[in-house]
């Protein structure tokens, strides 16, 4: 077998790297990358490691025990050792014909990476990753540790390593959907952490489907079901609530709030704080000695730490400022702390 050394339970070709300092600073680096097939007897571990194993299965069948779970994988899945957790793997009984490819790396940026393709501790694989094209790609990373090993490109190794994790994101987006056909929430959760990192860069409800996977009209029916708020009512409360901490809290103008915020021009920001507190952004800087009431809105059990709007009921108050704005946003600071 060309490259191939023998061992005690396995077939194996193994290639090594040693990061520069350089290369370590970016967050992303590689460590190893090899290819195997498994004797009869093979097992791995049990042992703690120090960098993610990308594992990819390519024939037969194998076994991972981690985190009191034994988890076994077919053909074309993919499944990730994560470091300083004690793990072993090896051949599922029966099944003898177990051969796999991976690579390794490590880094500060691997962990958000991997969650970013639905890799985590709790649940460390992905299946039936072998969308078209993914196996050449895979081949071309491992033979970028070759020219890695011999002091080649590295930027190269890191684009084709980029470029294998944009298929595999594909194959997260297509699980996603079929969890969500089948009534998993996971993807609310998704969807709200997306609206409260972009809502200042005037997304829409379409944007947000099309990033979960969803079809819009599903989205919003399970979003409102479950969170108890239509989505495009929860992205305009994102967007107010912000508009109102800003005008009381910074001394921006407010045509910057306005296209912070995501809003065209001052006009369209005026008039939709209008409409959601009965009250111009203008009049609330200039005359902060109010209180701000709501009905609590129901978000569910995930979502926003701050669950009180602030739809408005605007009415005089002798309190100061400082009075006005620790009522209106300490509850928010004791739970951020």
């Amino acid at each position: 077998m060309n490259g191939y050394k023998e061992y005690p339970s396995e077939f194996m070709e193994m290639i090594y790297y040693t990061p520069s300092d350089l290369e370590k600073s970016i967050g992303v680096c590689p460590t190893n990358a090899g290819r195997m097939i498994a004797k009869p007897n093979y097992q791995a571990g049990p042992k703690m490691i120090v960098y993610y194993i990308l594992e990819f299965v390519l024939e037969g069948q194998a076994v991972h025990w981690v985190n009191d779970q034994q988890i076994v994988y077919n053909k074309g899945d993919l499944f990730c050792i994560f470091p300083d957790i004690s793990a072993r793997w090896g051949l599922v009984a029966g099944n003898p014909n177990l051969r796999m490819s991976w690579f390794s790396i490590k880094g500060e940026g691997v962990k958000p990476l991997l969650a970013a393709i639905g890799i985590t501790e709790d649940r460390p694989y992905l299946r039936n990753v072998f969308l078209p094209g993914l196996l050449g790609l895979l081949q071309q990373l491992v033979d970028e540790f070759r020219h890695l090993h011999a002091g080649e490109n590295f930027f190269r190794w890191l684009a084709k390593m980029y470029e294998l994790f944009d298929l595999l994101a594909v194959v997260a987006r297509r699980e996603r959907q079929a969890l969500s056909e089948k009534g998993s929430p996971g993807w609310i959760q998704e969807s709200v952490s997306f609206m409260q990192m972009y809502y200042t860069e005037n997304i829409t409800v379409q944007d947000v489907a099309d990033y979960i996977g969803v079809h819009r009209s599903y989205f919003s029916a399970e979003f409102s079901k479950r969170q108890g708020i239509p989505p495009v009512q929860y992205l305009q409360r994102l967007r107010m609530e912000k508009g109102a901490q800003m005008l009381l809290e910074t001394e921006f103008l407010i045509t910057d709030i306005a296209l912070f915020l995501g809003y065209p021009d001052l006009y369209t920001f005026t008039r939709a704080f209008r409409n959601y507190y009965n009250v111009t952004p203008s009049k609330l800087r200039t005359n902060p000695d109010v209180i701000i009431e709501r009905e609590n809105e129901p978000l569910g059990q995930i979502g926003r730490k701050r669950e009180e709007s602030l739809n408005l009921r605007l009415k005089p108050c002798p309190d100061s400022r400082e009075s006005y704005l620790y009522k209106l946003f300490s509850k928010c600071s004791q739970e951020a702390d």
